[in-house]
């Protein structure tokens, strides 16, 4: 598997719609939150934009000659209430 692939595989899916595109019930994951008085709202994206999102990241890493660094993937409460990784 690439690198590429291996970074899409590290996210958790499920059924939902993207906010980026207009895929509706399609594979999305949380890639954020907006927030607000009345509170958060997640910010879902589907495989396609989440794999242009880490593209455009890396390229402008590459063009301030900075190396990327690790991002740490939120964690997601499992169906039984215990933390998955």
């Amino acid at each position: 598997m690439d690198r590429m692939g291996v970074l899409l595989a590290a996210y958790q899916y499920k059924l939902g719609s993207c906010f980026r595109c207009p895929r509706k019930s399609t594979q999305v994951t949380r890639i954020g939150e907006i927030t607000s008085g009345d509170g958060e709202t997640a910010l879902c994206a589907c495989r396609e934009c989440v794999q242009e999102l880490l593209t455009r990241y890396e390229r402008s890493m590459e063009q301030m000659d900075t190396r990327p660094r690790v991002v740490q993937l939120a964690r997601i409460k499992a169906s039984r209430g215990i933390e998955a990784d």
